[in-house]
């Protein structure tokens, strides 16, 4: 096909061009009729984070504050140690 004969190709078809293959022509297939399309962002569920933290057991925030507003600093009855990767692998390497 030349350039204008795919410009001129109904929009419901697709090319397909796989390398070592001849070129394919197909419907395209309408994702909208997906019967999990509702599980997508064109379905209208939340986006999907890659690499979101989504078994995280706590997470740990600061709030930014200026000296003035600091109070004496309680010493908490629970022991808490902040650990690095390299600690963590250090400890359960086998």
């Amino acid at each position: 096909m030349t350039p204008d004969e795919v410009r001129l190709l109904d929009n419901k078809y697709a090319l397909l061009f796989i390398r070592g293959e001849r070129p394919v022509m197909d419907e395209k297939y309408d994702i909208l009729g997906h019967p999990y399309v509702d599980k997508t962002a064109d379905g209208r569920a939340g986006a999907y984070h890659h690499g979101a933290a989504t078994q995280a057991v706590a997470t740990l925030g600061f709030d930014l504050t200026d000296d003035d507003s600091i109070e004496e600093i309680v010493e908490s009855k629970y022991q808490y140690e902040l650990l690095s990767e390299e600690d963590v692998e250090e400890i359960y390497k086998e």
